[in-house]
């Protein structure tokens, strides 16, 4: 492993942090071991990721408990993303590899390569893992064949690694160190079918695990995470996307409660491929003007193409009933160009602050907001407010439009977190609260 990387590992610094604050922003008073700093091991922190429900066994988990965790649930429902979720908030850096038929513990420990003209050892995850205490995650542990699975008892027991290959050092594991496991079946084998190469593990290796069972989000959930993703999408259309997602799984699991669709299918909708329809739906939009309906030619290219004839058919029927024809609203609310329409209300926030999020990586982030009132006892009516942020602070100006109006600086260590991204995002959701609509130009934001 190369100096400058490791560098970063040897000045961890493992601290005390309080539960609630750390997970969910309020203080709790539990104390849970994390790190004092990241490193470049440590997952990057999704400020928009929504915790599954089956989080809270993680965090009980992490709160106290030594034993390995093992997180099995569905293909896609989000086992990864939620470890490595907990695991940035808490600085922990995570060393992470996928299991697969051919994997040999030799992967987990590391292999002699060769460095600036000799022999050197290069740590594998694991070994890395237990010497400065980080989270081992193997992802795909019941494809691992059971004898390599099995070559990790002594591991899962709390017991050194010894690495014959790097003349017998011994690897005691550090008091940070933690053993995580996901796959899509409880290691006993898959019954369904679904899951081809999938291995029955050794029960003696399975019983030394906690279990986690984790199933897809709740549907206000999944709905949420539409509308953060793709602000442009309606709400009524990411609300029948999540109830089209959810009667798909019904036919996958045989509870099919959609008219006469009683079969079962052999794929199924995961919170991933859901995430891809609703970005794929949002790149075809144009093709409404075609006369081809965005949302069942993106269900082809984010799910239905893997399925048989059959099962597309299925599908298909399915979509006809659950998404009629987009009216012309519809279309012109998605389609159209942002420099041209107005947004009000939870939309507009939720597309501000999607292209705001990555703002600090540009010069200037613009909002340009304006009263939509009409009716001529409407004071407020043609009033503008433009907020323009830059490196030295928070420009704002507002006024009547075809007027020169008014105008005031705030330098940035005036603005909110020293951050005139945060401020101007502030101000404007105040501003839209207050009754404008958000005319975001594409030119400026």
């Amino acid at each position: 492993m190369h100096t400058n990387l490791t560098s970063g590992l040897d000045s961890l610094q493992p601290t005390d942090l309080d539960a609630g604050q750390v997970f969910s922003g309020k203080p709790s008073g539990t104390i849970v071991r994390g790190y004092a700093a990241a490193s470049a091991y440590t997952p990057t922190i999704d400020l928009d990721y929504i915790f599954h429900e089956s989080s809270r066994d993680m965090v009980v988990w992490f709160l106290s408990l030594r034993e390995p965790l093992y997180v099995f649930g569905p293909s896609g429902c989000g086992k990864t993303s939620c470890i490595k979720q907990l695991a940035a908030r808490l600085n922990y850096p995570v060393f992470e590899i996928t299991g697969h038929g051919r994997l040999e513990f030799a992967d987990l420990i590391g292999h002699l390569t060769v460095r600036d003209g000799n022999m050197a050892f290069e740590y594998g995850p694991l070994a890395l893992a237990m010497r400065y205490g980080g989270i081992f995650l193997v992802n795909e542990i019941d494809i691992t064949p059971p004898e390599v699975a099995a070559g990790l008892h002594g591991i899962l027991d709390g017991s050194p690694l010894c690495i014959a290959e790097n003349g017998g050092e011994l690897i005691a594991p550090h008091p940070m160190f933690r053993f995580v496991a996901t796959a899509n079946t409880n290691g006993g084998g898959d019954e369904s079918g679904l899951y081809q190469g999938t291995q029955r593990q050794n029960l003696a290796f399975s019983d030394r695990f906690i279990l986690c069972e984790m199933g897809y989000p709740e549907a206000n959930i999944e709905i949420k995470l539409l509308h953060q993703r793709f602000p442009s999408l309606p709400d009524k259309l990411c609300c029948t996307m999540v109830d089209y997602a959810n009667e798909v799984r019904k036919l996958f699991m045989g509870e099919a409660s959609a008219g006469n669709l009683t079969n079962t299918i052999e794929i199924t909708f995961s919170t991933r491929s859901l995430l891809r329809w609703g970005d794929l739906t949002v790149r075809f939009q144009p093709l409404a003007h075609q006369g081809i309906q965005p949302v069942t030619y993106a269900l082809d290219r984010a799910l239905a193409y893997r399925a048989s004839r059959e099962t597309r058919a299925m599908l298909h029927e399915l979509a006809q009933r659950m998404f009629p024809q987009h009216t012309e609203a519809d279309i012109k609310a998605m389609s159209s160009d942002p420099g041209e329409e107005s947004l009000q209300g939870d939309t507009a926030l939720r597309f501000m602050k999607s292209r705001l999020r990555y703002a600090p990586t540009v010069s200037q982030s613009r909002v340009y907001l304006q009263v939509e009132y009409s009716l001529p006892d409407q004071t407020q009516s043609g009033k503008f407010w433009t907020g323009e942020a830059r490196s030295e602070g928070l420009m704002l100006k507002w006024g009547k439009q075809g007027t020169s109006g008014q105008q005031r600086f705030i330098p940035a260590d005036k603005c909110e977190n020293n951050n005139a991204i945060l401020e101007l995002e502030c101000r404007a959701a105040k501003k839209l609260r207050a009754g404008y609509a958000l005319i975001p130009a594409k030119s400026s934001l």
